[in-house]
């Protein structure tokens, strides 16, 4: 069950009828201007001035500096990152065709899902293949 707020979130001011969160419009449309409370990071607890309010650590390179736990902890973890994007683009870039008898390198065209078979005829003899294991 949804529980919604019973005072304005602007103003204070008891909430009436439909109202959910605010009393009227302008009192909401005043709460854009304002900063997101102070929050404490994940990474180094340390309080930061969030942007968004998604923001969860400290801006990479802006709130903190080379040789902070956080700093260091973001950079390591981008590096992972990094190091999992270029695996996957190896990967994805090195595709084998998956024809029963067939070697052939699949180069990637650029974009969607790389293909498994180099051409109709693997596709066809590999299906072919496989109703014939599952026969068996």
């Amino acid at each position: 069950m949804t529980m919604y707020e019973t005072h304005c979130g602007g103003c204070d001011t008891p909430l009436t009828g439909r109202q959910r969160q605010w009393c009227s419009d302008a009192c909401r449309l005043r709460q854009y201007g304002k900063p997101l409370p102070l929050r404490d990071c994940r990474l180094c607890g340390q309080p930061f001035q969030p942007i968004n309010a998604r923001q969860r650590v400290c801006r990479y390179g802006v709130d903190n500096e080379r040789g902070d736990a956080c700093f260091d902890a973001q950079e390591a973890a981008e590096e992972r990152q990094d190091d999992v994007i270029n695996y996957w683009r190896e990967v994805r870039d090195s595709a084998l065709c998956d024809g029963p008898t067939c070697t052939a390198e699949i180069p990637y065209k650029g974009s969607g899902r790389p293909k498994r078979f180099c051409s109709a005829r693997c596709r066809v003899a590999a299906s072919r293949a496989a109703k014939k294991e599952a026969a068996k």
